[in-house]
């Protein structure tokens, strides 16, 4: 009398397991450019932000004399002021203020990685690696 033997044998087991490999294989190189991208594509976002920040504080300026005038230089230290969390930042400036144009650089600690963005203006946003 034969007896019927559940589950499967080595060579399945190892089948299955190459087959998961070559999945990832194609798959992380993939994902891991997905992410790469959704970090540039926010700290465009933050840069975006930052510059509206900007625009905010000259505009509330011109109605309450008690807020300073942003100027064109280093904005590192006041960057919570316009929206941003400094500590995400190595360097940042205002270049030019009409139209309001900035040079930030994030640190590579930072949520969004290493990026810097040179002569960003609020419709203009290119992220580069430094």
């Amino acid at each position: 009398m034969l007896k019927n033997k559940k589950g499967f044998t080595l060579v399945e087991l190892l089948a299955v397991i190459v087959i998961l490999a070559i999945i990832l294989a194609i798959a992380v190189p993939g994902i891991s450019g997905i992410i790469n991208s959704a970090k540039k594509g926010s700290f465009e976002s933050d840069v975006k932000m930052i510059i509206t920040g900007i625009e905010y504080s000259v505009l509330e300026s011109s109605v309450d004399t008690s807020v300073t005038v942003p100027a064109v230089g280093d904005i590192l230290a006041n960057l919570d002021d316009y929206g941003a969390d400094p500590t995400n930042y190595t360097a940042a400036s205002i270049t030019s203020m009409n139209p309001i144009t900035v040079t930030i650089t994030s640190a590579s600690t930072s949520e969004f990685g290493a990026w810097t963005a040179v002569g960003a203006t609020k419709s203009s946003v290119t992220a580069t690696a430094p």
